[in-house]
């Protein structure tokens, strides 16, 4: 949302579409209500990809996406002129820099680096992507399996994970991962930061992968082609040490849950297709998606993680809707439009993010994530999270999209709804403990192994299901 001090500009910048200059942050309270008019108007003309996403590089026929401004000097330079919209198209532009070819692959396998859950670097042969049995496991423990009669050989087939990393992360996290904890309180991770957390699946459960990314991979001791089927990107941009988490699918891996219902009884979720992880003829309810489960047959509850009530309607929460919604449908229509290679046949499913108006970056910034601690996803009217309150990607947050203590799929609320921020906190006592790589490069540093990092992550989801849990009584 850019703020222009008067009529004139605004008309200049409607006519001309050129950029403005932001206010000061002292700015007056009747400059403050003109911002809300420019909001509404520049919102109405849609949250669109701009054409220079998609320039070809002459020389080699490939789009060539240039990398998304990130520092005091881009559009997050001021946080009390950043727009919803900005941080959309911030996710967008940043899968499609990690997104363009070089040299036959995409940019994030031959510029990022693949790392464990302590951020230990794994050793590639070729940058194969390396995949073990325990990659098939999501962060709660359960594991995704896909259809067996979608594939041509009538077999399911585990979701494996992996994680990549850029070297502003990796350094930063064993500088301060090999400190005292109170060396580290008030620490940020530096603008630019970025980890990939990619969902990958054997070729063989798809029976025409034309439509999605394939690569070289070693799974679990063997070569093996793997499909992409989902992906976090994760990066720090100036006034957000949080990260800026956002997510995105292949287009058609699972149903959605019909919220045009104007019951308020949960209804069975059926497909007229057959998908990757959903068969034509399975009824699903809330026990597929659930952490009880390791369900075949599972689907998705809110479209653009943004919370839905019966009617179609949007539940209240800390995100104003429909803003964020639209935005989001209209750069994937935009995206769409102008996308003609293979990452076309993937969506932006939605990010979050922290409202951090009002507090310096980064140190005020930092002890403010601090403060808010265990309630840094709360998503209830007045809170401090934007974007997608209740954002999942189904191919990694599929057992945990209503939260961690659902009774039932109509009655989600901001009470009981989860999000990235509901495991990814501060409450360790620093910003920097909700990048949970950075937790396992800590454990890493006090000799524990990969499997009691993992198993030191279970304990805090179980701790917070029980609490939450009790919360409600």
């Amino acid at each position: 949302m850019k703020k222009f001090k008067n009529l004139t500009g605004l008309l200049l910048f409607v006519l001309l579409s050129t950029q403005s200059c932001k206010d000061p942050k002292n700015q007056k309270e009747e400059e403050k209500e003109e911002t809300a008019v420019t909001y509404v108007k520049e919102e109405n003309k849609g949250c669109l990809a701009p054409s220079n996403w998609f320039v070809v590089d002459p020389a080699t026929g490939k789009r060539k996406t240039t990398a998304p401004r990130e520092d005091y000097t881009s559009v997050f330079g001021d946080n009390t002129t950043v727009s919803n919209c900005d941080f959309h198209q911030w996710s967008w532009q940043k899968f499609l820099w990690l997104t363009n070819d070089v040299s036959g692959q995409p940019l994030f396998l031959e510029e990022l680096f693949q790392v464990t859950s302590q951020t230990v670097r794994i050793p590639t042969v070729n940058k194969k992507i390396v995949l073990t049995a325990s990659n098939k496991k999501q962060a709660t423990g359960n594991i995704l399996n896909t259809n067996k009669t979608f594939s041509s050989n009538v077999t399911s087939y585990p979701v494996y994970y992996s994680i990549h990393v850029n070297d502003s992360l990796y350094n930063s996290i064993w500088k301060y991962a090999k400190m005292k904890e109170s060396d580290y309180t008030n620490a940020t991770f530096p603008v630019g930061s970025l980890e990939l957390k990619i969902a990958w699946v054997n070729v063989d459960a798809i029976p025409d992968t034309t439509g999605y990314f394939v690569t070289d991979a070693v799974v679990e001791g063997k070569n093996t082609k793997i499909a992409l089927l989902g992906m976090h990107v994760v990066g720090i941009v100036y006034n957000h040490p949080e990260f800026v988490w956002a997510t995105f699918e292949h287009h058609d891996l699972a149903p959605y849950y019909d919220w045009k219902t104007t019951t308020t009884s949960d209804v069975p979720v059926t497909s007229k297709t057959n998908k990757l992880l959903f068969d034509v003829n399975a009824t699903a309810t809330l026990a597929n998606i659930t952490l009880a489960s390791d369900s075949t047959n599972v689907f998705a509850v809110n479209q653009f993680g943004v919370p839905r009530q019966a009617g179609d309607t949007f539940l209240s929460t800390s995100q104003k809707e429909p803003i964020n919604y639209d935005n989001i449908a209209a750069i994937n229509a935009s995206v769409k439009e102008q996308l003609n290679d293979v990452w076309a046949n993937y969506f932006y499913n939605g990010s979050i993010w922290i409202n951090t108006e009002g507090y310096n970056y980064p140190t005020e910034q930092a002890e403010l994530l601090v403060s808010l601690g265990g309630t840094l996803s709360d998503p209830a009217p007045g809170k401090l999270p934007r974007g997608s309150v209740a954002a999942y990607n189904i191919t990694m947050e599929t057992y945990e999209q209503l939260g961690f203590a659902p009774t039932s799929i109509h009655g989600q609320n901001v009470a009981g709804m989860g999000n990235c921020f509901s495991c990814h906190s501060a409450s360790r006592g620093s910003s920097l403990n909700i990048s949970h790589i950075f937790n396992g490069a800590v454990d890493y540093e006090s000799k524990l192994s990969v499997a009691q990092t993992k198993q030191k992550h279970l304990d805090e989801i179980k701790l917070f299901i029980k609490n939450m849990k009790a919360s409600k009584k």
